[in-house]
């Protein structure tokens, strides 16, 4: 199970089919058009709204002192935090393309922090970009990247996906910790040289997971 953050654009419409795709396969993922549960907005659109701006964000006709005020608006500041928090306990970044340079960014930062990240490319014609070799790997058909996604990664439980910053609790075991490089010890079986323990009720995993914006 992967924690996954998606990468990609307002407009596209490849990006909810793929978030329900992958939870149905048991990863938790980030849905920025749902983000903890509530039905969101693009940012700029109620940003350009709140300053009353005439004219549109994605029209070409946007001068740079008006983006600015925008940009340093809370509305952007507080959806920008909630971004950031969610790339920061992701384990794996799709950047899902098309896509604009915000993506993009959020695809290079989360690559710099050490998070593996795929690029889907859903388009009929690729554009090549020669800094995709940063990424872990480039795939065209879903199957493909589904296949990537459940090699285990180290550090990440296989099974319930915690780390060590993000582990699991038993209040007579305390926390977690490693069996092999991506399986935990509360959930490995006493075979595997755990403790067995990953359904017990009083089994608590990822206590630092908040539980809202992953789902």
């Amino acid at each position: 199970m992967s924690r996954i953050y998606i990468s990609s654009s307002w407009r596209n419409e490849e990006h909810q089919r793929l978030v329900e795709e992958l939870r149905k396969r048991g990863h938790k993922v980030y849905d920025f058009r749902h983000p903890q549960g509530r039905e969101d907005r693009n940012v700029w659109e109620t940003v350009s709204a709140s300053l009353h701006l005439s004219a549109s964000y994605h029209s070409g006709n946007l001068y740079p002192e008006d983006f600015r005020r925008m940009l340093v608006s809370d509305e952007a500041r507080d959806r920008f935090t909630e971004h950031f928090n969610a790339m920061q306990d992701a384990d794996t970044c799709i950047l899902l393309l098309p896509c604009g340079c915000s993506s993009h960014s959020e695809a290079g930062q989360m690559n710099g922090m050490g998070k593996r990240v795929f690029v889907m490319d859903t388009r009929e014609k690729a554009v090549p970009e020669l800094m995709y070799l940063m990424y872990d790997d480039y795939f065209f058909r879903y199957e493909d990247l589904y296949e990537a996604l459940e090699k285990p990664i180290p550090g990440v439980c296989r099974v319930c996906g915690c780390t060590w910053e993000n582990p699991c609790y038993h209040p007579e075991h305390g926390n977690c910790s490693w069996v092999e490089p991506s399986l935990c010890s509360h959930c490995a079986s006493v075979e595997e040289g755990g403790l067995g323990i990953k359904d017990d009720p009083e089994t608590d995993h990822c206590i630092n997971d908040q539980g809202d914006a992953f789902q």
